[in-house]
């Protein structure tokens, strides 16, 4: 990567670093005091600014390492195997450690373990559209009714 272009990213990330010493301060929780809703109200502004704070300290984190790997003259390159990180992808994700490829196939992983002991409509391997569940149960279009097919047991569809 040309060296204006790791400089426009190091100035960039020291930016957002500046920018948050003046945000930090910014959210404050607010107190418990008024009527239900008040404080309903209070408590849930107080979730979101924790969420918000949470969330801005992991970016951080991933603007130091940023920071971190320009000084060690890593930046733009993919944690796993090594390739550049295409301009256009730093520009949209400027922390972003894995080039576009590796990221996708990483996406896909855990797509596929969160989504690995979901039941689904699966029959012999294949997934059914709704209509042909309903038709594969010997149930007709007129007697099928939205709720009766929504609400099938797993048990019903596999067999």
């Amino acid at each position: 990567m040309e060296k204006a272009t790791i400089e426009q990213f190091k100035n960039l990330f020291l930016e957002i670093l500046s920018e948050e010493e003046v945000f930090e301060g910014k959210l404050a929780p607010t107190t418990l005091e008024g009527d239900e809703v008040d404080i309903v109200s209070s408590e849930k502004a107080n979730q979101m600014d924790f969420r918000l704070k949470a969330r801005n300290a992991i970016y951080m984190k991933k603007v130091q390492k940023s920071l971190q790997k320009i000084e060690e003259g890593t930046f733009g390159e993919c944690e796993d195997c090594g390739a550049e990180i295409s301009y256009n992808r730093l520009l949209a994700r400027p922390t972003a450690d894995l080039c576009i490829h590796c990221k996708e196939a990483e996406e896909k992983e855990e797509n596929q373990t969160v989504n690995h002991g979901r039941a689904s409509a699966k029959i012999g391997g294949r997934a059914l559209p709704i209509e042909q569940i309903g038709k594969n149960f010997g149930l007709d279009e007129t007697s099928t009714s939205d709720y009766s097919v929504r609400h099938m047991d797993y048990q019903d569809i596999v067999g």
